[in-house]
């Protein structure tokens, strides 16, 4: 109410669909920008606020998954290195809120434009890492592969989380087509506090704790150690799966959405849909 007529005209929201790539960075991916090979969509929607012109702010809903596979070494319990293959797949589900601020205008902001911005949020995701043995999938957090719950080792007293507080931070641009339709793209990153989209930590953990476990039992130890032979496996043997970095996962995406209300030339008057 204590906006200047100017200012209130310029109110409006906007409804939209977005969907594009959703990379993964953690214990699977290829280091350095290697991540990017492997392509995971996503699909989703939002609701856009403008209150005032270069500010916005949106809800978003977004449903995809990400997935990795890689080569790596491991110990055998025999002094041998072994090369395993070792693969995950989530599926990822985020509720999000973010702030926009547009940099410039190319056009008349009121009208037709294009507008780089920046944008920062919080979001609430979830995610469950799964594995195959012979082309049947498990839930690897039920299965405890870094002995979390197991007494007397400097393990985890629970699993992780599988629904966790995330960070955003991104950049994109905006551009308004005819009257309605406004076409958008932007790369954003999710900081998420956990090292756990893959099951894969760099936790030390000795594989006799994960097999003796009841909760984890020979699934488990294969799991958290394809090389092993369970008849074989020696009491010391202790191992880290991954690094201590904190997984990521990115948005690249499209957006199209249509303004609601405020659809006539350049956007004068009061809103109405």
């Amino acid at each position: 109410m204590l906006l200047s007529p100017k200012l209130a005209a310029q109110q409006y929201f906007e409804l939209g669909v977005q969907g594009g790539d959703m990379p993964y960075n953690g214990d699977l991916s290829d280091p350095g920008m290697g991540f990017l090979k492997d392509w995971n969509t996503f699909g989703g929607f939002y609701l856009r606020y403008r209150p005032v012109s270069r500010v916005g702010f949106r809800f978003n809903g977004i449903f995809g998954n990400i997935a990795a596979e890689q080569n790596t070494n491991l110990p055998d319990g025999r002094g041998n290195s072994v090369t395993v293959t070792r693969d995950f797949r989530s599926k990822i589900r985020e509720f999000s809120l973010a702030a926009e601020l547009d940099l410039f205008y190319l056009g008349d902001p009121e009208d037709r434009f294009i507008a780089p911005y920046v944008m920062a949020g919080i979001g609430r995701t979830s995610f469950n890492p799964q594995s195959q043995i012979d082309g049947v999938y498990y839930d690897l957090q039920p299965l405890r592969t870094e002995a979390q719950g197991v007494a007397g080792g400097e393990y985890e007293p629970v699993p992780y989380e599988l629904d966790i507080t995330t960070f955003h931070l991104g950049a994109g641009v905006r551009a308004k087509l005819g009257e309605r339709f406004v076409l958008g793209g932007e790369v954003s990153g999710r900081f998420t506090g956990t090292d756990y989209l893959d099951d894969i930590s760099g936790r030390r953990v000795n594989y006799l704790d994960v097999l003796s476990n009841p909760q984890s039992s020979t699934q488990g130890a294969y799991f958290s150690n394809p090389a092993v032979d369970p008849a074989e496996a020696p009491a010391d043997l202790v191992y880290a799966r991954g690094g201590e970095s904190n997984d990521f996962y990115y948005l690249i995406n499209l957006t199209l959405g249509i303004r609601l209300g405020n659809w006539g030339g350049g956007g004068n008057g009061c809103y109405s849909f």
